[in-house]
């Protein structure tokens, strides 16, 4: 499958990554947004990219969105990195501008994949799992926060076939960083999910970056509620979770359970050693003061674990007191994970951790 015409709609931190990295491989893109600043910025001076490894800026065409109506080919791809409370209205504008065998492709936080199909047709919805960070700091400007030879998308059907298309998308994502094509949507989403709902959500809640989420016990103890609770609605659901943050699902069910907690503990170290300090995108939601993503990410587990009678009171705190912080009831800080102790129904994944 030939992709001639791409882009990206919603070029925030994600969006601008693909593309800043795949306009330098040659191929051309279009970046869609809503930010005027942003938008006019890099018409102006390009994009600038600054990474671990490098830095450099590459001329790209941006668009505002109320240009898009003057555009007059289709696109063969259209890349979708708008926040989830986004996506139906997003995919409704969009759906117009794709090609007759045009595929517009789920990069973003959250599962959103089947409302996206509902909207355009699931034979045109194409699911992309990403697992690289990033920051947009300032119009035109954005910072990758992982480092550039980690494995950076899963690209899958959701019919879990291996099709053509699924290769010739995560071929375009390739200079971005490894892609591969997954026959698994459901599980990769699930386990991404699942890294969110801990990470973003207690770096909202407490402030504190990726490395300093790391280096808590209280942080991990909070964590393995998270993702235990995830976890079981998921395998409740039938899905088969891939390794959560490389490690596996069954090792955070087990200390959920509380079997292997120190040896979770240590594996949940020795992977953070190459997390960097960057901000999680729903702390920098929060310190933006915007609305987060957290209906899309624990609220999602709390309604899916309502659907198949699974409790989830860890989940359910996290929605309430990051929901607490949006409206500047609280502001972020270590001490508000007591807030999460105090909401739960049973004993924390530890107190055994000390």
């Amino acid at each position: 499958m030939s992709l001639t015409r791409i882009a990206v709609l919603g070029a925030g931190a994600i969006g601008s990554t693909i593309g800043a990295y795949v306009a330098r491989a040659g191929r051309p893109i279009t970046l869609i947004d809503l930010w005027p600043a942003h938008v006019d910025a890099m018409n102006r001076g390009g994009l600038t990219m600054t990474a671990q490894d490098e830095e450099f800026t590459v001329p790209v065409t941006a668009v505002h969105l109320s240009e898009v109506a003057s555009l007059r080919d289709p696109f063969d791809a259209v890349f979708l990195s708008v926040k989830s409370a986004d996506t139906s209205w997003a995919a409704t504008f969009i759906a117009p501008h794709l090609a007759p065998g045009g595929v517009l492709v789920s990069a973003q936080n959250g599962i959103n994949d089947e409302e996206i199909g509902r909207i355009i047709g699931y034979p045109r919805t194409l699911g992309c799992v990403v697992t690289i960070g990033a920051a947009l700091q300032e119009p035109g400007r954005v910072v990758r926060t992982t480092p550039s030879g980690r494995p950076a998308f899963g690209v899958g059907e959701l019919t879990g076939m291996v099709t053509p298309r699924a290769h010739a998308v995560a071929e375009v994502l390739a200079p971005v960083g490894p892609a591969r094509v997954t026959a698994n949507l459901w599980g990769e989403r699930w386990a991404k999910l699942v890294v969110n709902c801990m990470a973003n959500a207690l770096a909202g809640i407490t402030g504190l970056n990726n490395a300093e989420l790391r280096s808590r016990a209280d942080v991990f103890a909070a964590t393995v509620e998270i993702a235990g609770e995830a976890l079981s609605v998921a395998q409740a659901l039938g899905v088969q979770v891939e390794p959560v943050g490389g490690i596996a699902a069954a090792a955070y069910l087990d200390a959920y359970r509380g079997v292997g907690l120190e040896g979770l503990r240590a594996s949940w170290l020795e992977r953070g050693k190459g997390v960097g300090a960057g901000r999680p995108s729903l702390l920098q939601d929060v310190l933006k003061g915007r609305r987060t993503e957290v209906d899309y990410l624990n609220g999602y587990v709390v309604r899916q674990g309502r659907a198949v009678g699974v409790p989830t009171p860890m989940n359910a705190a996290v929605v309430e007191v990051v929901k607490r912080i949006e409206a500047g009831e609280l502001s972020p800080d270590p001490a508000s994970l007591g807030l999460l102790k105090r909401s739960l129904c049973r004993p924390t994944a530890r107190e055994a951790v000390r």
